[in-house]
């Protein structure tokens, strides 16, 4: 039920005061890299917009070249139909029969149709093409616009990211310092317990409740708490306790 480290009273209390300081170190560091990993999180969030964005354009842009072809593909028909048009048309004069002649006529006709067709196709095509040539465009702009802003952001980034990290090394100076002031089976215990316990290896206890999971304990072994002439582990959630009156829970 408890890890007995030491015995001694005021060693006990030194130890959990060195143990409280060690921690409050740890989740000092602990947030000042996630500070740091925030912002390279968001910058990273914000170039994977970027670089959707500018998939986009691409994939439109590879769009746009078929698009394009096919309207070409019509364009070319349209002028090789135009071309068989007057030849018949020119042919029309010169016809012997009046079968002859109708046929032309119908031919004529039928190549009329067929281009007048083929002209609304094309100009759809047209439609299409600008419309979908703005859209790159748009997407570029704003991808080249983002782009001069992220970089400035980058900078600010960075900035903070090289301050923050000399505040952690000098907070990683008193850790050390600290470290060597716990006793090392306790220090092994504490890592851990600070590993598996989301960086909260000791928690205090209130009125018999642990403060890490809000888990009773035991009443023997809230009483043994409060003697504090020894270090002991919540049965429940594992970490180390100290007794913790209510008034400094409020």
């Amino acid at each position: 039920m408890a890890a007995v480290f030491v015995s001694e009273e005021k060693i006990v209390k030194k130890e959990l005061g060195n143990l409280l300081e060690l921690q409050d170190i740890d989740l000092r560091i602990r947030k000042l890299d996630e500070e740091i990993a925030e912002g390279h999180t968001d910058l990273e969030e914000k170039q994977k917009a970027i670089d959707a964005r500018r998939e986009e354009a691409v994939d439109l842009a590879e769009r746009l070249e078929v698009v394009e072809k096919e309207k070409r593909d019509v364009e070319n028909d349209f002028e090789e139909e135009l071309i068989r048009l007057k030849d018949r048309q020119s042919k029309l004069m010169n016809v012997q029969t009046n079968r002859e002649y109708q046929s032309l006529l119908k031919e004529i006709e039928t190549t009329k149709v067929e281009n007048k067709r083929r002209e609304e196709e094309i100009l759809r095509y047209t439609e299409i093409a600008e419309a979908m040539a703005a859209k790159i465009a748009e997407l570029n702009n704003t991808s080249d616009a983002e782009e001069g802003l992220l970089a400035e952001e980058k900078s600010k980034v960075e900035a903070l990211a090289t301050e923050l990290e000399a505040k952690k090394a000098d907070i990683d100076k008193a850790r050390s310092q600290k470290v060597g002031k716990v006793d090392k089976a306790v220090y092994k215990r504490y890592e851990q317990l600070r590993d598996r316990r989301n960086g909260v290896a000791i928690v205090g206890v209130t009125d018999g409740v642990c403060q890490g999971c809000f888990m009773n304990i035991p009443a023997q072994q809230f009483n043994e708490v409060l003697r504090g002439d020894q270090l002991h582990t919540c049965p429940t959630c594992q970490r180390m306790m100290y007794h913790r009156p209510a008034e400094e829970e409020e």
